[in-house]
């Protein structure tokens, strides 16, 4: 408990930044953080993956995610949030395979889960969007998650 009074304590009289973002620290509501395994993944299974990039020290791009995430089947569409985190898209094999795995040794590691979102509409190819079945999109757009209605 003094370890995270200290911290809380730091945090609250100096500006913390963690990968170059502002951070704040605080005391947690909950007595215990779980976080689910491969087997307790509650959401259903899709097309659609949620990728959470920890400790993201080199440029994650589409190029970077489609890489690694195409040896596990074809990829359609990568969008990049760049929050607190990178997030992408892909398939099931891909979740199994990549989940846990470093991008790079050491640092930038994947946190695959399904994502609530069944389709990803991709307006532009950049280096945050891609979409891999319509090569020839460019120029300024936007991105849609699309919910199915059933």
């Amino acid at each position: 408990m003094n370890g995270s009074g200290n911290a809380v304590t730091y945090a609250n009289n100096n500006q913390i930044y963690i990968a170059g973002r502002p951070s704040y620290i605080n005391y947690s509501t909950s007595q215990k953080i779980s976080r689910p395994s491969n087997s307790d993944d509650t959401r259903s299974v899709n097309n659609v993956l949620l990728l959470t990039i920890m400790n993201p020290i080199y440029p994650i791009t589409t190029d970077v995610l489609y890489t690694i995430c195409n040896n596990c089947g074809p990829v359609q569409r990568i969008v990049i949030f760049r929050k607190n985190g990178v997030q992408a898209m892909s398939a099931q094999r891909a979740k199994a395979s990549l989940n846990g795995a470093d991008i790079y040794s050491g640092c930038c590691t994947l946190k695959i889960e399904y994502a609530k979102p069944t389709r990803l509409n991709v307006f532009k190819n950049d280096q945050d969007t891609w979409d891999y079945t319509n090569p020839s999109l460019s120029g300024q757009g936007t991105v849609q998650l699309m919910h199915s209605v059933c």
